[in-house]
């Protein structure tokens, strides 16, 4: 949703409100980032327990594997290349490729 913001504020006062409101933007997108990566990682674990037997270590030996990862995927800019090449071109698992632009995940 667009707010209109009158005419007659300064430009400087435009631009803090722009950049408050996107800070505040910002915050609820990541929040339900966190919240959709975590309910993501328990079904794995929920999985790999209930139909392939992993039990507490193995599962937590997956999860610390699966959040090194996930950091990592933050700092290298071809990182979903590199896993898309992996698990889509050489493992054959038929899902969407991601592409990167300058270090941010873009889908096309």
């Amino acid at each position: 949703m667009k707010a209109r913001i009158p005419v007659n504020i300064k430009r400087e006062t435009k631009k803090e409100i722009v950049r408050l409101v996107n800070n505040e933007y910002n915050k609820v997108r990541d929040k339900e980032n966190k919240g959709l990566t975590r309910r993501l990682f328990k079904t794995m674990l929920f999985v790999l327990n209930q139909e392939f037997g992993f039990g507490h270590n193995r599962l937590m030996k997956a999860f610390e594997e699966m959040t090194n990862v996930i950091n990592h995927s933050n700092e290298d800019e071809v990182f979903w290349e590199h896993l898309d090449r992996q698990v889509i071109d050489n493992l054959k698992i038929p899902l969407e490729r991601d592409y990167t632009e300058k270090g941010k995940v873009v889908n096309k």
